[in-house]
């Protein structure tokens, strides 16, 4: 029985040999896809994207995505926003309901 891999990841280094050997090389995808045992060439068109734009950066996996420090920071500045927005909002409703009472 063999099992496969629904999302293989594939390191760096691969990502940047098959764009270098299609781009730089001008080898057919389909060649450099079989030689490096990728499953699908649409991956490498998608890196081809990737280093286009960003060049190598572009294959680092932190690109793009917020740090946990940075979203727990951002989470905590909106919670306190929230709360000071909370506090005026009922000192506002307790001074219109002294208002209408006298």
């Amino acid at each position: 029985m063999t099992t496969s891999k629904k999302h293989q990841r594939y390191s760096k280094e691969i990502k940047l040999k098959a764009v270098r050997r299609v781009l730089e090389n001008d080898e057919p995808v389909n060649v450099v896809v079989k030689e490096l045992g990728i499953r699908n060439r649409d991956n490498v068109y998608e890196w081809i994207k990737k280093y286009r734009k960003n060049g190598e950066s572009g294959f680092d996996r932190s690109i793009g995505r917020p740090k946990k420090e940075e979203i727990s920071k951002s989470t905590d500045e909106r919670v306190d926003q929230l709360r000071v927005e909370v506090d005026a909002l009922k000192k506002y409703l307790e001074i219109l309901h002294q208002g209408g009472h006298k």
